[in-house]
C-alpha cells in the first residue's frame, strides 16, 4: 500500500479525563495529528446492500502507516463525522500498516 493511494484526510484525537469539584468526570478530546489514510466502509445504515444487517451503527476500517500511538479509546474524524476507535492492530505483523476499526452510532 503506497502513500499515493491514501486519499482521505483523517484526524486523530486522544482523550483526557478531568474531574470537577462535585466528582463528575468529563472526557475531552485533543487533536494529535492529521494523516492521509485509506478508508473502507464495512457497514452503513445508509447503504442499501447492508439493509439486512440492521447494525444501528456505521463501521469503517482505516489503513495507515504503522504507529503505536493510536489506542482503542481514541476518536477519529473522517468525512465530517466523529468515529470511536474500537480496534487497533498491526495488519501484517511487520509494523508497516496499521488497521484501525472505528464505529459511529446512530444519533
Amino acid at each position: 500500500m503506497s502513500r499515493a493511494h491514501r486519499t482521505h484526510r483523517v484526524s486523530f484525537y486522544s482523550p483526557s479525563t478531568t474531574t470537577d469539584t462535585s466528582g463528575q468526570k468529563s472526557v475531552t478530546y485533543t487533536l494529535e495529528w492529521i494523516e492521509r489514510c485509506d478508508v473502507l466502509v464495512l457497514s452503513s445504515r445508509k447503504a442499501p446492500e447492508y439493509d439486512m444487517i440492521q447494525t444501528g451503527s456505521d463501521v469503517v476500517q482505516i489503513h495507515m502507516c504503522y504507529t503505536d500511538r493510536v489506542k482503542p479509546d481514541w476518536r477519529v474524524v473522517w468525512n465530517s463525522s466523529t468515529w470511536d476507535v474500537r480496534t487497533v492492530r498491526d495488519r501484517d505483523g511487520r509494523r508497516r500498516i496499521l488497521e484501525v476499526t472505528a464505529e459511529r452510532y446512530e444519533q
